[in-house]
């Protein structure tokens, strides 16, 4: 929720900064993986530049 309004553009973006990235991951926090793109790719890039590691795990939820 940005300023208590839901968050309701989900499309993925041609380029992803890292600090992009992470503003995604706080916005998009209530969004599952599964059903948000760009969620997904933020999360994507910040595995890709190692400043998120995932668990051991797989983990459909949030």
């Amino acid at each position: 929720m940005i300023f208590g309004l839901p968050v309701t553009d989900h499309r993925n973006i041609p380029v992803m900064t890292i600090s992009h990235a992470h503003l995604v991951m706080q916005t998009h926090i209530d969004c599952p993986l599964t059903t948000c793109p760009l969620k997904k790719q933020a999360r994507d890039r910040l595995i890709e530049e190692r400043r998120l590691v995932p668990g051991d795990r797989e983990f459909l939820g949030y």
